[in-house]
């Protein structure tokens, strides 16, 4: 799992462009702002940088948080290009995520999905396979599990039964959408960073509609010959630290990562190695970002936020915190209270 595509079809951008259109925003502006050229080649790929760009410009210019599940309306089976074909023909429900989750980085290139079963249920689980900013992360997150349950229903033609939504981000200010997605059931704030959706094993033996055998096979083999091409390198320094940054009030170890990306723990130490870094290092760097994050707000003790970040004391959190920055955690906050002052 050391490499993997690390691009964006553009076809699924060119979709949330035209629910920007609906606001009534200049596509053309949403597009100069966000320094990118016309997406509407159907072939065209677009790179994280660009994805995330696109995001924050369109979060901006629209004022809206929930462009996640909005996006997430938008994506159809059909969307996916022939991939979505192979699903839409595939036997049964099972059979189609099985199919998806081989071919996920043809349409979702910054999350893997694994199918795990454990006994009477099975766990969609999308774990992110590229670093990212915790903007993409949010509105990623909830486009996946939006365009899944529109997805399951137009597979299986009849209403879904209850299963559950576990999202690793925190709850949104516009949380009660979600009810729209009934009788699914919403979890926010799940440990690792990722997504999972976990329903009754039964759902897989489900028939589909469409079911074409001699169609999806073709379909497939058109998969398969796509997946050669895609492709692309993984820095595991800026994977790790995205991983770290999202767990909030958790603290991963460099055991607990390996095994997300199902590697030991030794061979993901000697990717760090070859990059030049080390998982204490990181997991000290992104620590303190965190820490500054907190005593900026200046809502929590120093002692709060030493325990918050998982130190055993708050003398370890100070020393570490002066390593890293030159000085203390109290005098950071007051330099930053000072300078806010002055600001205003």
């Amino acid at each position: 799992m050391a490499t993997l595509q690390n691009r964006y079809p553009a076809r699924y951008f060119q979709q949330l462009l035209e629910y920007l259109d609906e606001l009534g925003l200049d596509r053309e502006a949403v597009l100069r702002a966000a320094r990118l050229g016309p997406i509407d080649d159907p072939m065209k790929l677009m790179s994280m940088r660009q994805v995330e760009s696109l995001f924050a410009v369109a979060e901006r210019m629209s004022g809206r948080s929930d462009l996640g599940f909005e996006f997430g309306r938008l994506v159809k089976t059909t969307s996916h290009d022939i991939l979505g074909y192979a699903l839409l023909t595939s036997p049964t429900l099972g059979h189609a995520l099985r199919l998806l989750s081989s071919y996920q980085r043809l349409i979702n290139p910054a999350f893997t999905l694994e199918l795990q079963h454990h006994s009477a249920r099975v766990d969609l689980v999308y774990k992110p396979a590229m670093a990212m900013s915790h903007r993409a992360m949010r509105i990623v997150q909830e486009t996946i599990a939006v365009s899944n349950h529109h997805e399951f229903g137009s597979l299986l033609q009849r209403e879904l039964p209850s299963y559950d939504i576990y999202f690793s981000i925190e709850r949104p200010p516009h949380a009660a959408r979600y009810a729209d997605l009934a009788p699914a059931k919403v979890h926010w704030g799940d440990l690792l960073p990722g997504l999972r959706l976990s329903m009754d094993a039964a759902m897989l033996d489900r028939p589909l509609a469409m079911a074409d055998p001699r169609a999806m096979q073709a379909a497939e083999q058109r998969c398969v010959a796509m997946m050669r091409g895609a492709r692309g390198s993984r820095r595991w320094s800026e994977w790790c630290r995205m991983m770290l940054r999202e767990a909030e009030d958790s603290q991963p170890t460099l055991e607990q990562l390996a095994s997300f990306v199902n590697l030991s723990a030794r061979t993901l130490g000697r990717y760090l190695d070859a990059e030049n870094t080390g998982f204490r290092e990181l997991s000290l760097q992104v620590r303190t970002e965190r820490a500054k994050r907190l005593l900026e707000k200046g809502e929590q003790s120093v002692t709060r936020i030493a325990y918050r970040l998982g130190y055993s004391d708050v003398a370890s959190f100070i020393r570490s915190f002066r390593g890293q920055t030159g000085c203390s955690p109290g005098a950071w906050g007051e330099a930053r209270a000072s300078a806010g002052r002055v600001r205003h």
